[in-house]
């Protein structure tokens, strides 16, 4: 059902009791909530022993550094999924930016960066060959500056015809700081989705993340049908 909200609702977003506003290109609809599995895998019980370490981490933090964190947020706002600017606390902005470091093995940090996001790449294509060609991230610049990795995501679907893959993407790995294109990254894409089969899609976001401050460059996407040559 689509809906069209008056002006004094504005975009809706959300749940509430047993009913989900979103909007996709077709614009704003209604749906039934629906709960989703729990499916208990190591990736999901990794992910949020990460995630409580760093709030643990802030809970550890003198009120100087909380209140660092507090005003590199209202410095830094984020956009949300209905395109608008909102701030993070310091708390949310703590957690965002060292959980990405635990993700990488790198140092936390304990008062926020001082310095922009990293350029971010100027082409990203992914190459999709399982035979005798490659599976491989190409990009520019390259090579990658010190300290800048390349951080993927990706997911894999069975159609060429689904678009919306935001709610699959799963992060892989990152490429080594200094990398030169192009990246072999197949076995970081398998370890996570299996063994690629020919005529699957996959697509991979791609960015640049620095490992001494946690920030990350706008992504590239690149779509490519899995062949064998």
């Amino acid at each position: 059902m689509l809906i069209k909200a008056g002006f004094m609702a504005g975009a809706l977003s959300g749940s509430a009791g047993g009913i989900t506003a979103s909007h996709n290109k077709g614009g704003q609809y209604f749906r039934l909530r629906s709960i989703p599995t729990n499916p208990s895998s190591i990736a999901q019980q990794n992910v949020r022993a990460i995630l409580a370490a760093q709030s643990q981490g802030w809970a550890d933090r003198t009120d100087a550094e909380r209140g660092a964190w507090e005003n590199w947020a209202q410095e830094n706002p984020i956009t949300n999924a209905l395109g608008d600017s909102i701030l993070m606390s310091g708390h949310q902005a703590y957690i965002q930016i060292n959980a990405r470091l635990a993700f990488d093995g790198q140092a936390v940090l304990t008062v926020p960066p001082i310095v922009n996001a990293p350029a971010a790449l100027t082409s990203f294509t992914q190459r999709g060959d399982i035979g005798a060609g490659a599976v491989q991230a190409e990009f520019g610049a390259t090579p990658l500056p010190a300290n800048v990795q390349l951080w993927q995501t990706a997911a894999v679907t069975n159609s060429a015809g689904i678009r919306f893959i935001k709610n699959l993407l799963r992060f892989v790995g990152v490429a080594p700081a200094a990398q030169a294109s192009p990246f072999d990254n197949q076995s970081l894409i398998e370890a996570v989705f299996g063994t690629l089969i020919v005529g699957q899609t996959l697509t991979v976001r791609a960015a640049t993340f620095d490992v001494t401050t946690g920030l990350l460059s706008v992504p590239l996407e690149s779509r490519v049908v899995i062949t064998t040559t």
